[in-house]
C-alpha cells in the first residue's frame, strides 16, 4: 500500500476475509473498505514512517457486514525506494457491546419459548430464592411471576415438605447425592389460594459465572390423578360387585348379605352413612296416617339412630320428605347432590337436623312391588358420578337377585317337602290297596274256581264261558296291581347304584324270556353293550319290558330284534330295534303313559303299565327314553344311561354321595 493508502497487492488470505477479488481490490484506496466511522489511517501511516504502529478499525465486506479487526502497518523502501506500507490484518474477537446485543437476542427467543409454553418454569439458586418464572406459573399455581421472583422456593411448598426440600437441597450441595428422581418426579405445589395442586416435575442443574443455579419445569396433573382416582374407584366398586355376587351364591342368610352390602358400600363410596330398609304395610289396612311406618330397617352402618328413626317414619307433609320415600315414589335412582338447593326437598327437611346434606338411593326388586330401598348418605354436598349410581344399583340387583331366589327356594322345598309327603302317602295308599285288593281278588279266583270244579256236570257252555271271563279279569286285575305297586316303587324300593355290565343283563333277560323268544322264534342280536351306572335289578326290568314288547308287537313275522349302544358325552345311548308293525308318530309320547294302550285286548294283551314303568326307571337314572317310529316300519325305542364312575365315591341314585 502506497503512503496515500492505493492497495497495491493483496494476499488471498485478506481477499477471502473480505470478499472481494484481488483484482477489485488493487489500485483502490484503503478508504473503502472501512467502516465509515472508522479513524483515519493517515496517523497511522504517518507513524509507521518512523516505525511499527497498531490500531484497530472495522472493515466493511462485500456483503455489508462488519468485520472488527487489529491491523500492524510498517514501512518498506527507505533505501532510495519509494516507500511502501505494509499492513498485517488480524480478525479481532466481538466487542463487548456486540457481545450483550448478541445475548439480548437469545435471551428474547427464550423469552418467547417461556412464554408459549403451557408447563411451569422456575430457576432457583442455591439458597432456594426464585430468580426466574414464567407466565404458566400464575395458571398452575396462581402465584404472578412478579410476586415469585426475588422469593424463596419454600413459597410455591406445602408447608408439611419444606424443611424436606431445605434438607435435600443442602445435602445435595454438599454430597451430589440426589433423593428424588431429577427426571421426573410427582410431588405437590402449594396454591396462593391454600390448596395443593398435583405437579409432575422436572429438574436440572447449571452453573453461570461461578453460581449454581437450578431450573424446575412442571405441569398441573389435576386431570390425570382425577382420571386415576376415577379409574381406581371403578375398579374398587366392579370388585365389590364381584364380591359380593360371589357371595350371594353362597346363600346366606338375608341379614348377613344386607349387612355385607351395605358396609362395601360405606367402604367404595367413601360415605359417613349406608342403610337398607325393607318396605312394610299398615298393620291396619287403609290407615294412612302422618306417622305411618313405612319403613323397616334390615341393615345400616354409620347412621344414628335419629335418621333411622326419620326415615322409617312416612309422612305426608311436603317439608319432612325421606329419602326413603323419594326414592320409592321415583322411577329412576335418586341423586340429591345437595339438600339445600334441590327443588324437590323442602329448607325445612328433617334430614337437616339429622346433619345430612347429600345422598344416593335405588329400589331393590321391581317397581311395580319393590322389596325396599338402598341409600347412601353424606353430610357435606356431594358430587356423585355416573359410576357411582350405577355401582349403587348393581349393588341392589344383587341383593333382588338373592332375595328372590331364596323365597323361590324357599318355596320349592316346601313343595318338595309336601311332594315327598304325598308320594309317601301315595305310597302307602298303593301298599294298602294292592294288599287290600290283592285278597278280594284271590278270594274270586278261588271261588270261581270251585263252582267250576263242584259243578261242572250242572253248567251249560255259557256258564263255562262266563266263568272263564270271571277269572281272566280277576288275573289282569291282580297284575294291574301288582304293576301299579312296582310303578310307584321306583324311587323308595330301588337299590343303589353301582357298575352294571349291560351285556349281563341282556342276557339274564334272554334267560328269562327263553319260552317266549323259542315260542315266537324270535332273532335277539347285539353288538357290544357298555357297563353303566345304575340299578341292576330295574335295569333288567327295563330290558325285559322293551324286548317283550318288540317281540310281541312284530306282526306276523318271527320278531327280529337288534340292541345297540353309542356313547353321548357322559352318557351311553341304548336303542332296540325291532321290525314289528311300528307306532304312529302322534302316540309316540302316548304309549308312555300309565294304561294307555294303542291296541285292543282281542289283539294284543297287557296292562298298558310296562312303557310307563320303563320311563320311570330311566328318569331315576338321570336318562331319557323317547320313540322312532311309523306304522308298519318297525320302532326304536332309545334311551339314555349314566357312564359308570369310579365305584368309591359315586352317588346312590337319590343324589347323595
Amino acid at each position: 500500500m502506497r503512503t496515500d493508502g492505493t492497495i497495491t497487492d493483496v494476499n488471498d488470505a485478506f481477499t477471502s476475509l473480505v470478499g472481494y477479488g484481488r483484482s477489485e481490490l488493487l489500485e483502490t484506496d484503503i478508504s473503502a473498505l472501512l467502516a465509515s466511522e472508522a479513524p483515519s489511517l493517515e496517523a497511522a501511516v504517518a507513524d509507521a514512517e518512523s516505525g511499527p504502529v497498531s490500531t484497530s478499525v472495522s472493515i466493511r465486506t462485500r456483503a455489508e457486514t462488519q468485520l472488527p479487526a487489529d491491523v500492524h502497518l510498517d514501512t518498506i523502501g527507505t533505501d532510495g525506494t519509494e516507500p511502501r506500507i505494509v499492513g498485517l490484518v488480524d480478525r479481532r474477537p466481538p466487542s463487548t457491546e456486540a457481545v450483550e446485543a448478541s445475548d439480548l437476542t437469545y435471551g428474547r427467543t427464550f423469552q418467547a419459548l417461556a412464554d408459549a409454553l403451557p408447563d411451569g418454569i422456575i430457576v432457583l439458586d442455591s439458597d432456594s430464592d426464585i430468580k426466574y418464572a414464567n407466565p404458566a406459573v400464575e395458571r398452575i399455581l396462581g402465584y404472578t411471576p412478579d410476586e415469585l421472583v426475588g422469593s424463596s422456593k419454600v413459597t410455591i411448598i406445602p408447608p408439611r415438605l419444606r424443611q424436606a426440600h431445605l434438607d435435600s437441597l443442602q445435602r445435595y450441595l454438599e454430597t451430589g447425592e440426589r433423593n428424588l428422581n431429577w427426571t421426573y418426579v410427582e410431588l405437590p405445589g402449594q396454591h396462593k389460594a391454600g390448596h395443593e395442586v398435583p405437579l409432575g416435575v422436572s429438574l436440572n442443574d447449571f452453573v453461570h459465572d461461578g453460581e449454581r443455579y437450578f431450573v424446575g419445569l412442571f405441569r398441573d396433573i389435576t386431570p390425570r390423578k382425577e382420571a386415576e382416582r376415577t379409574l381406581t374407584a371403578k375398579v374398587s366398586q366392579l370388585e365389590s360387585v364381584a364380591y359380593l355376587g360371589r357371595r350371594a351364591l353362597e346363600n346366606p342368610a338375608p341379614d348377613d348379605l344386607l349387612e355385607k352390602a351395605t358396609d362395601l358400600l360405606a367402604a367404595a363410596l367413601n360415605v359417613d352413612c349406608c342403610a337398607v330398609y325393607e318396605t312394610t304395610t299398615p298393620d291396619v289396612p287403609g290407615d294412612a296416617g302422618a306417622n305411618e311406618t313405612a319403613f323397616r330397617v334390615r341393615s345400616a352402618v354409620g347412621c344414628g339412630d335419629d335418621l333411622l328413626e326419620y326415615e322409617t317414619q312416612r309422612s305426608t307433609t311436603a317439608d319432612s320428605v325421606s329419602l326413603a320415600d323419594a326414592t320409592l315414589e321415583s322411577d329412576d335412582p335418586l341423586v340429591v347432590e345437595d339438600l339445600e338447593t334441590d327443588a324437590r326437598f323442602s329448607t325445612s327437611n328433617g334430614l337437616a337436623d339429622c346433619d345430612i346434606r347429600s345422598g344416593m338411593g335405588v329400589t331393590i326388586g321391581p317397581l311395580d312391588d319393590p322389596w325396599g330401598v338402598l341409600l347412601v348418605y353424606d353430610d357435606e354436598r356431594r358430587e356423585f358420578a355416573d359410576h357411582d349410581v350405577d355401582f349403587l344399583e348393581s349393588i341392589a340387583t344383587i341383593i333382588a337377585t338373592a332375595l328372590e331366589r331364596q323365597r323361590y327356594e324357599r318355596r320349592l322345598n316346601e313343595t318338595v317337602d309336601e311332594l315327598e309327603a304325598s308320594n309317601e302317602r301315595l305310597e302307602q295308599f298303593a301298599y294298602a290297596a294292592s294288599h287290600d285288593l290283592q285278597e278280594p281278588l284271590r278270594m274270586v279266583s278261588s271261588y270261581l274256581s270251585l263252582i267250576e270244579r263242584r259243578y261242572i256236570d250242572d253248567l251249560d257252555s255259557d256258564a263255562e264261558e262266563f266263568i272263564a271271563y270271571a277269572v281272566d279279569g280277576a288275573d289282569r286285575m291282580r297284575e294291574m296291581i301288582d304293576g301299579l305297586l312296582e310303578y310307584s316303587r321306583v324311587e323308595t324300593q330301588g337299590e343303589p347304584f353301582e357298575p352294571v355290565d349291560l351285556e349281563a343283563v341282556l342276557e339274564d333277560v334272554r334267560t328269562d324270556l327263553q319260552v317266549v323268544i323259542e315260542d315266537s322264534d324270535a332273532e335277539i342280536t347285539s353288538e357290544s353293550l357298555p357297563t353303566v351306572w345304575g340299578d341292576s335289578r330295574q335295569l333288567r326290568q327295563l330290558f325285559q319290558n322293551l324286548l317283550s314288547n318288540a317281540i310281541e308287537y312284530s306282526g306276523d313275522e318271527p320278531p327280529q330284534v337288534h340292541v345297540e349302544a353309542e356313547r353321548d358325552g357322559r352318557m351311553w345311548r341304548v336303542s332296540i330295534h325291532d321290525a314289528g308293525i311300528g307306532i304312529d308318530p302322534d302316540d309316540a309320547d302316548r304309549v308312555f303313559q300309565v294304561f294307555e294302550r294303542l291296541h285292543g285286548r282281542e289283539e294284543y294283551d297287557g296292562t298298558g303299565i310296562g312303557l310307563a314303568l320303563s320311563r320311570r326307571i330311566v328318569e331315576r337314572h338321570g336318562g331319557e327314553i323317547w320313540v322312532d317310529a311309523e306304522p308298519g316300519e318297525g320302532s326304536t325305542f332309545s334311551f339314555t344311561l349314566p357312564w359308570a364312575r369310579a365305584s368309591v365315591g359315586g352317588d346312590d341314585g337319590d343324589g347323595n354321595t
